[in-house]
């Protein structure tokens, strides 16, 4: 369904119109155009699908640019998904460029300095990610890695996530809760893995240390459910020691301890949305030794209850 269309608009309106939406939806920036008198043709239409917000736009050509200012006056800091299909698209950010078309795909970080630049009419998917979700799944250095770097949409895995992300942006509205948070969790899980495949890293040891600190996260994921779970016993299965393990976590601006709930808290909350489990059963399986200690967390991370955040969201 298109929720905006500039189509009727006098060229003047249009353009207001579209830059209120894109900075409003989005983050703050500034649009811009080659040729401001000519008539501006563009469309978007969104809408939730999980903790996902979905959109997708055809619009003529013109500019987005969000400055160092904007970021410092604009606190927005969810990641952008853009699946270029049709035209050509520059992004930059991070000094990295490149184009995007034909499928690919690229992730911006909204609480850093980027520029969009539509060099043909175009149409894309965007996909507008909370950034939690992603820094749980991802460490820093590939989100830092990531950022304004186009994923071909051609072959190989960038293929399949293309593919999937606009399969994901074709969905109506009235999928039912517990579909769409699987369906948002599927495609933040291939998006993870298109971003780590595109890293590029050079260093002996960080390649080495990513690939323990993936290891580690494999093995607390598949013991999640156990509460008695020690860094000690995950460090004697992943024939690493404890202080390598802590110094993992920490080069990722984070600790074992943190990452361990901040996943807890993550599955639990897919649980309340997709499941009928109660609360207790949803504690008990997400690996938190009682109800009042999960609620405790639950409430420091989403800012309610979790059976008020089940009422609220599915």
């Amino acid at each position: 369904m298109v929720s905006l269309d500039t189509r009727g608009l006098d060229s003047t309106e249009g353009r207001n119109l579209w830059a209120n939406t894109v900075g409003t939806l989005y983050c703050e920036s500034d649009v811009a155009w080659p040729n401001p008198r000519q008539p501006f043709i563009a469309e978007w239409g969104g809408h939730p699908i999980g903790e996902l917000h979905v959109s997708t736009m055809r619009a003529d050509v013109h500019s987005v640019i969000r400055s160092p200012a904007m970021v410092r006056s604009d606190d927005a800091g969810d990641f952008l998904v853009l699946v270029v299909t049709d035209g050509n698209v520059r992004v930059t950010q991070n000094g990295r460029s490149g184009v995007l078309e034909q499928g690919s795909f690229a992730l911006l970080d909204c609480a850093a300095p980027f520029e969009f630049e539509a060099e043909s009419n175009f149409r894309q998917v965007v996909i507008d990610t909370p950034r939690p979700l992603l820094e749980a799944r991802l460490p820093q250095r590939v989100l830092e890695q990531g950022t304004g770097l186009p994923i071909s949409g051609i072959s190989g895995t960038g293929r399949l996530v293309s593919r999937f992300l606009l399969d994901v942006a074709e969905q109506d509205r009235t999928l039912p809760t517990r579909s769409a948070v699987s369906i948002s969790s599927v495609a933040l899980d291939l998006l993870v893995t298109a971003l780590t495949d595109s890293a590029t890293e050079t260093d002996p040891t960080k390649i080495s240390h990513a690939r323990d600190l993936a290891e580690v996260q494999r093995i607390v994921e598949r013991q999640l459910h156990d509460p008695a779970l020690s860094l000690s016993r995950v460090a004697a299965e992943a024939g690493m020691s404890v202080r390598h393990i802590q110094n993992l976590f920490r080069e990722q601006g984070t600790t074992p301890r943190a990452w361990l709930y901040r996943t807890r808290v993550e599955r639990a909350r897919k649980y309340l949305l997709s499941t009928d489990l109660t609360v207790a059963e949803v504690s008990e399986q997400s690996g938190f030794r009682d109800v009042s200690h999960f609620s405790r967390t639950f409430r420091a991370a989403y800012g309610s209850s979790p059976g008020r955040y089940r009422t609220e969201h599915r």
